[in-house]
């Protein structure tokens, strides 16, 4: 979709949120097959834009990082499409996310139920 959105001149701001990892899916049933290689989104938007079309990418770190690209994206790029991947914590969620995959996990460690 990525490459129509480019290919078609939409004017989009997309943030991916990019925690390295599935945090809830750890809080469920943790093992080694929620380590996860993790991409460099931008440079793949870049490679699906290949110099067609306007677009813009950025990476972001901290506060201030996404303020000022999002300052970009909504001036100098506002006529571009717009990949913003915001990098987080792999443990940064919110309380009531970790206490549903709690909850969840409980649930699914329960003997089947016969019928």
């Amino acid at each position: 979709d990525v490459s129509t959105m480019i290919r078609c001149g939409q004017k989009t701001i997309i943030f991916l949120i990019n925690n390295g990892g599935y945090t809830i899916e750890v809080e469920i049933h943790d093992g080694p097959y929620n380590v996860i290689k993790n991409w460099n989104y931008t440079a793949f938007v870049e490679a699906i834009h290949n110099g067609e079309g306007k677009c813009w990418t950025a990476k972001v770190r901290c506060e201030e990082e996404l303020v000022k690209a999002i300052n970009t994206a909504t001036n100098e790029e506002k006529e571009s499409f717009c990949f913003i991947e915001v990098i987080v914590h792999k443990d940064d969620t919110s309380k009531e996310l970790l206490e549903w995959g709690s909850r969840v996990s409980a649930a699914n460690s329960r003997p089947p139920n016969p019928q």
